[in-house]
């Protein structure tokens, strides 16, 4: 190391590595300033604590002042690595850009980058968005972040998101085998980016939503795995419905569950969650409760299911398996009813076990809906039977009475029939 001149402010050394090792701390941060003049105002400071920094000190082209702009730790940074940095700051200021402010500039684009909502605080959203309105699908969606998509990429703003990356994260479910279920996966977050693009314009989120600063949906482009008709469009045969009624591959109460589903075309979940205390075995009928129904923001009216003996019977061995419940199929002990997804896994082990094309239980309700059609029962009937809004004015709003005289009339052509077919008869 050459000593060449000392002043208050700093000493000038032509800087070499071991000079810099070498450099002992004081109680005050000193600075050694290179002799090269090649690159003027570079150094090394030296703290207190003996860390050393290499710096650039320089006169502002934009305010005329003083100023020092740090570069890299010794000896993290070599010299040489520092002096070719200073070289490029130094270029930069003679250029007429002050690197303190550009620095600046980067800092506060990167905090405004790291204040914007990541992919989990997107699907967060999703998330409240979908409970808000009382979907099910929440708790899925929920499932979907925590088991298939990686921590990283929720970790990284949702407007950083890319196509390749939607890719990635069905890629592998797709290739597991679960193709449905990949879809699924991709239309949550298809709908999740839709939600952050315009979650200022709903009035629930404005003001309280994350910002997200989407531009686009990156999900758009991104094709579907499935190409053949998707699950819950499929009606079971006369002679599927037979294999199903009598089979030996469920269990008691999952098979009682979907005769229910079979002998009355309601919908999965008013059948889960039907109690007792809703039928009425004088008055022959079933009242499911208003706050119980899917059509519950279009009507409060409780809808009214006519039984015949058929159905007691099916009631009967019901009770005979969880008559102690509350619930006609209970779970935990009886304290709460089943679950959907319980009766969904019971029926893929079924479909499994007895190579029947894949259905689910939903497609019962469409089952009852397309052979009661071929049995004479007319669209407007079946549909009254099984609790379907009816959208025009005349029925919304001036229509009271209950057709249950007529109703009785179909559900009994209904269960005949469905006794002929379990029968084994065509």
């Amino acid at each position: 190391m050459q000593h060449t001149k000392s002043d208050n402010k700093a000493t000038i050394f032509m800087l070499i590595d071991k000079a810099i090792r070498d450099a002992k701390p004081k109680t005050t941060v000193y600075r050694l300033r290179d002799a090269n003049v090649v690159c003027r105002g570079f150094g090394v400071t030296v703290a207190p604590s003996g860390a050393k920094t290499f710096f650039l000190s320089y006169t502002s082209p934009e305010d005329g002042k003083r100023k020092q702009v740090a570069i890299g730790r010794f000896p993290v940074m070599s010299l040489r690595e520092a002096r070719l940095k200073a070289g490029e700051l130094r270029d930069f200021v003679d250029s007429g850009q002050d690197p303190a402010a550009e620095k600046r500039h980067a800092i506060a684009r990167h905090m405004e980058k790291r204040a914007l909502g990541t992919l989990g605080d997107l699907i967060d959203l999703y998330v409240a968005d979908l409970e808000t309105d009382g979907k099910r699908t929440a708790a899925e969606v929920r499932r979907v972040k925590g088991k298939d998509i990686p921590a990283v990429m929720l970790a990284r703003p949702a407007n950083l998101i890319t196509k390749d990356d939607i890719l990635d994260i069905l890629t592998p479910i797709a290739q597991r085998g679960a193709l449905a279920y990949s879809d699924n996966v991709r239309a949550y977050l298809r709908a999740a980016f839709e939600l952050g693009i315009n979650a200022e314009s709903v009035t629930r989120w404005r003001g309280r939503a994350v910002k997200f600063s989407l531009q686009h949906n990156p999900v758009i482009t991104v094709k579907k795995t499935v190409r053949h008709k998707p699950r819950g469009e499929r009606a079971l045969s006369r002679d599927e419905v037979n294999t199903l009624w009598n089979s030996n591959r469920l269990t008691a109460p999952m098979l009682l569950a979907l005769k229910m589903l079979l002998a009355t075309g309601q919908r999965v979940e008013e059948v889960l969650h039907a109690t007792w205390r809703e039928f009425d075995r004088t008055q022959m009928v079933w009242i499911i409760p208003g706050e119980r129904r899917k059509t519950r923001g279009k009507t409060s009216e409780p809808h009214i299911v006519p039984l015949t003996t058929y159905h007691l019977l099916l009631l009967d061995e019901i009770k005979r398996v969880t008559g102690h419940a509350t619930f006609l199929f209970p779970a935990n002990g009886g304290q709460s009813p089943r679950r959907y997804d319980s009766l969904t896994h019971a029926t893929r082990g079924f479909v499994q076990a007895s190579g029947m094309p894949s259905f689910s239980p939903r497609d019962i309700r469409r089952t009852f809906k397309t052979i009661a059609g071929s049995m004479g029962i007319p669209l407007e009937m079946r549909n009254r039977l099984q609790g379907h809004a009816l959208n025009d004015v005349g029925s919304q709003f001036y229509d009271r009475y209950d057709y249950l005289k007529e109703k009785r009339v179909a559900i009994g052509i209904w269960c005949n029939g469905l006794a002929e077919i379990t029968a084994g008869g065509e």
